[in-house]
Formats: C-alpha cells, structure tokens, sequence
C-alpha cells in the first residue's frame, strides 16, 4: 500500500518572516517600559511629601529660667485647667508651677523628695507630665517615684496611685477624658494603663514591640472629643491610634517624619477642638498636626516663617482654642497666635 507524501509548508512571506522575527525585541522594549513605568510610580509614591508650613506666631511668652517664684527650669508637660489656668511639671524646680490664661504667675506646690518608694505626698522625683480633670482635679506623673500623685486645684494632696498595685515603671506622662478616666503612659513598661474615677485600674493596652497595639516606650498621650485615644510611640518614630472605652482597641499608626529623622526626646501629645492631633518635636523645633483619621494636615515650625520656640515638649490648649506651648529650650512657656491648618485639596 503507498504512503501518502506529507505535503510541505509553503515557505512563509518574507514580510512575515520579518514580522514574526521583530516581535522579540518589541516585547523586550515593551517590558523594559513597563519595568520603568512601575519602578517611577513607586518612586513617586514613596518619596517624602513636602511639608505644609502653618505658620503660628509668638503671641504671649511666659517666665523665665531659674527657681524663684514664676520662673521653670526645663519645663516638660503642660494641662488646662477648666478655668484656663495653665499647670506646668517644671522638672528640675522638682515643682508644679501655676499661671492664669493671661500668663500671670499663681502659685507653685512639690519639692523634691526623698530617694523613690520614701517620697513623701507632695515630694517629687522628676515631675514630667501633668493632666487636669474635668473636676478640676490635678494628676502629677512623677516618675521616679513611679507613681501618679493626685493634688485638688490649690495643690493640696489628695493621694497617689503607684505601688505594686499599679506597677508602674518611671511614668512620663497623664491625659482626662471627659468622664474623668485617667490614661498613664507607663513609658518604662511601654504600656498605657487605665484608671477610673474611682482609683480602679481597670484596662491596659500595648507592651514592648513593633508591631500594631505594642511600643516602644510610651511618651505622649491624648484623648480627643470622641474618646479616641493617641500614644506617641516613642522608639517605633510614630503616633498610634485606638478607639474609645470600653474597646481600646488599636486602629491605626502614622510615622512622624521628624521622629524618624533623630529619635525624639519626650514627644508629647494634644488634640485641640476640631480632634486634629498635635505632636512635639524637640530636636527639629517643630510640632506635627494630623486629623483624628491619622493623616498628615501641617508643621508648625516650617517654611520660612521661623517657629517661635526651641526644643517644644508639652501641648495644651486653652478652653478659648490657643496653644500653649512648654519651650523647654528656652525654659518658658508660650502661646500661639491664631492660626489656620490648611485643609486638604479634595
């Protein structure tokens, strides 16, 4: 039986050949374009965005270095009383010292105390963050003593929390929600722990590490209108956010450009009456603002117009909406003139 011949291919076209031979090199140059396209998106995403200067000026300067009455030497958190008086830990005076809203020097209460665990009510060993109550009621993070003293608006003892009963470890600073819950950053345990009105510690959240809900030391530490409550995550150079009570639950963190670049000493935090969230900055002599979602809004402290202070640690506002802020550089403190944050192209 004969084989049937397999037919051959008719040769291709030359035009075809030249086609089919040309597609290698297109789709190399192809990719090499996509290659670029991403790596230039990826570039643009990363890059730092420039910073939105606010420009905030000197309004009013208050005291001056030294011990006698009305003068701080290295003041560190501030708190607002509800009728504007403005509390101050003045930390090498060892001291609380006090002024009215028109800067006006009060009074002073503390001294230094005895070596930690026999300090006496009223004896401090490195006052460093102060809070004031909706009931007026003064709450002192006097951390080497490693305790929270309580005071009433003249400075008179009112207790202490501290012992193995809350275990603190060198606590740096205090915040007041509005139902009276007090909120310590128990900055050597890099934890925030909770204590009623009642004096009962009742929750805490974070712990040493990286991850979201842990830190790495806690500094800064403010509630806003909702309840929000945010951390300055000292080592990990960012601010965290967690929801209201009962919760705490984390729901987002934002990396501070400036604590990123030299490590931040002492980042202190404050939400003014819009909930937009202010940051200090001590070694870059700036203060950070974000929204309460944790997105970046502004700097004071950039662009031409120079920041008014050196080395910013503690922020408070007034019950009239000024910033105050603890100069530490300059051993004073400062209010803010009027200012607008800029908001957000849509």
């Amino acid at each position: 039986m004969a084989t049937k011949k397999k037919k051959k291919k008719a040769p291709a076209h030359p035009a075809r050949r030249g086609r089919k031979r040309g597609r290698g090199p297109l789709y190399a140059v192809i990719a090499l374009l996509l290659i670029a396209v991403a790596a230039l998106a990826l570039f643009l995403f990363k890059r730092p965005k420039p910073e939105i200067p606010v420009n905030a000026g000197l309004a009013l300067s208050v005291g001056t270095h030294g011990n006698a009455p009305g003068a701080l030497d290295s003041p560190r958190g501030i708190a607002m009383a509800p009728n504007g008086d403005i509390y101050v830990a003045d930390l090498a005076n060892s001291r609380i010292a006090v002024y009215g809203g028109d800067g006006a020097f009060k009074f002073v209460f503390g001294k230094q105390g005895a070596e930690p665990g026999k300090a006496k009510p009223g004896e401090f060993n490195e006052p460093s963050g102060v809070a004031v109550g909706p009931d007026s009621t003064v709450y002192v993070a006097d951390a080497w003593n490693g305790r929270i003293q309580k005071f009433d608006a003249k400075g008179k003892p009112m207790g202490e929390y501290g012992g193995s009963r809350y275990s603190f470890y060198s606590p740096r600073n205090v915040a007041v929600d509005a139902q009276g819950n007090l909120y310590v950053a128990d900055t050597g345990n890099s934890m925030v722990k909770v204590i009623d009105p009642a004096g009962k510690m009742f929750k805490s959240i974070g712990g040493p590490g990286k991850a979201d809900g842990l830190f790495s030391e806690t500094f800064g530490v403010a509630v806003n209108s909702r309840g929000e409550v945010f951390v300055a995550d000292h080592g990990n150079h960012r601010i965290q956010k967690f929801s209201a009570l009962p919760g705490l639950n984390f729901v987002k963190s934002a990396k501070v450009k400036g604590w990123a670049e030299v490590d931040p000493f002492w980042p202190m935090l404050a939400c003014d009456r819009q909930d937009l969230v202010y940051a200090s900055d001590e070694n870059n002599h700036k203060v950070w603002i974000y929204d309460a979602d944790l997105n970046y809004r502004g700097t004071i402290g950039s662009g031409p117009v120079p920041a008014p202070f050196q080395s910013p640690l503690g922020l408070a506002f007034a019950p009239t909406g000024e910033l105050w802020v603890s100069d530490m550089g300059n051993n004073r403190l400062l209010k803010l003139s009027p200012f607008t944050v800029p908001v957000p192209a849509r």
